[in-house]
């Protein structure tokens, strides 16, 4: 006759997607892609605005001028007033940075491959609904979060 396990009651915070380890944990993971992947294909950007940039990578806009002021020291980027609105900047890569997104570009389109290697379409489809959908929820929390900080007032 088999015995019947106890379940042990999970500790309070412990749920399915806990798994002991904390660079298992699904946001950390995303997180982590989502930088290596912006390292990846921001490079292949050109003549966008420093502002869409610092958006694109989530970083504010000094961390960003700093980052375009090591690249242009390193012959990377030029950047240059808009002729519209001169007081937002274009950024470009130079000759040498084109050839060097030329030379890694096969690079990249292999190393694209090889992240999607194993997976079906049906997987890739339910991949990205589950990351759609974290999306919506996290830009569901961040504007209740704004709403929150909205509605208070400092004390003066």
């Amino acid at each position: 006759m088999a015995k019947n396990k106890k379940e042990k009651p999970q500790p309070e915070g412990k749920g399915i997607l806990q798994t002991g380890r904390s660079d298992d944990a699904p946001a950390w993971l995303i997180q982590r892609t989502a930088r290596l992947l912006r390292v990846l294909f921001i490079r292949l950007r050109d003549g966008q605005y420093q502002s869409e940039l610092a958006a694109a990578t989530y970083r504010d806009r000094p961390n960003m001028s700093r980052i375009l002021a090591g690249m242009e020291s390193r012959d990377l980027v030029f950047r240059r007033p808009d002729k519209e609105d001169r007081r937002k900047s274009r950024v470009y890569l130079t000759p040498e940075a084109r050839q060097l997104v030329a030379a890694t570009t096969p690079l990249a389109a292999r190393t694209r491959d090889r992240l999607y290697e194993g997976l079906r379409k049906k997987e890739l489809k339910a991949l990205r609904s589950a990351l759609r959908q974290i999306e919506s929820n996290t830009l569901a929390v961040l504007a209740e979060l704004e709403q929150g900080a909205e509605s208070e007032t400092p004390p003066r």
